[in-house]
């Protein structure tokens, strides 16, 4: 697909300009790590969810869980990435990019992308934290540009929803925008097979989580929060319907997942 046509994808779907070139390269970068470590990684988080289920909630991470026992090094993926990318973000003219190498974390560490000396475009970050049950693998088969093609592996939308599920609860702070993936994965058919919610019993049970605070961190999707988190990264038309509904919607795709917990 051409880059214009990618961008204005992107931008037919309510992204700004801006959002809609990170977007294109964040797809661009995913074909690349799966073109050349074809079996390294599954890809999962708020960048699956632009990329394959129509999310327009704007997220800067490309979520990469290692699946390989020796994946590749950090150098190989900077390489790849920069081979790739560079041509893309020349037709864009964003300038060069630049790929710096962050380790300061526990997880196995993630790249961040920037063009010219200070505008950050998104990150790749990499983690070995949770499991991806095989059944809830899919493949994704595009084409990237000059012919490089690859089967983007990513986790299914009913394993996100555990993850979002998982994640909403045990962050250390209350995220809206865990809410609002809920609320699109919810909208998209997404539903807990009894395996998936057995997983989150688990998690719930494991973590001593009461129905109290799974109803005190639902009451915390109040319109502050939202309005800080939210407003930012999706279209205005979207938001501005979540907030004439006081981001009811939200709360009421949390109340139908904990449903028998609460």
């Amino acid at each position: 697909m051409e880059i214009a046509k990618q961008i204005a994808k992107y931008e037919d779907k309510g992204f700004t300009r801006e959002q809609a070139e990170v977007n294109t390269l964040m797809e661009h970068a995913a074909v690349t790590i799966f073109s050349d470590f074809p079996d390294a990684f599954v890809l999962f988080g708020g960048a699956t969810l632009v990329l394959y289920h129509e999310s327009v909630r704007h997220s800067a991470d490309l979520d990469l869980l290692c699946r390989a026992t020796a994946p590749p090094s950090h150098e190989e993926i900077i390489a790849s990435l920069q081979r790739e990318l560079t041509p893309v973000a020349k037709i864009m003219e964003l300038g060069p990019l630049h790929f710096q190498l962050d380790l300061s974390n526990s997880r196995e560490g993630r790249i961040f992308v920037t063009a010219g000396a200070d505008r950050r475009l998104f990150r790749v970050d990499l983690t070995r934290l949770g499991s991806a049950i095989e059944s809830e693998i899919e493949n994704h088969p595009v084409e990237g540009e000059s012919g490089l093609s690859a089967v983007v592996k990513s986790v299914t939308k009913e394993l996100l929803l555990l993850q979002k599920a998982e994640a909403f609860l045990m962050r250390r702070s209350v995220k809206a925008r865990d809410a609002y993936d809920i609320q699109l994965l919810n909208e998209n058919g997404a539903v807990l097979s009894p395996n998936l919610r057995a997983h989150l019993q688990d998690t719930i049970l494991g973590n001593e989580i009461d129905s109290e605070t799974i109803s005190n961190r639902i009451d915390r999707i109040a319109v502050d929060l939202c309005r800080l988190e939210l407003k930012p990264v999706l279209p205005a038309n979207i938001y501005s319907t979540l907030e004439e509904a006081q981001f009811e919607p939200l709360r009421n795709a949390l109340r139908d997942l904990y449903k028998e917990w609460l």
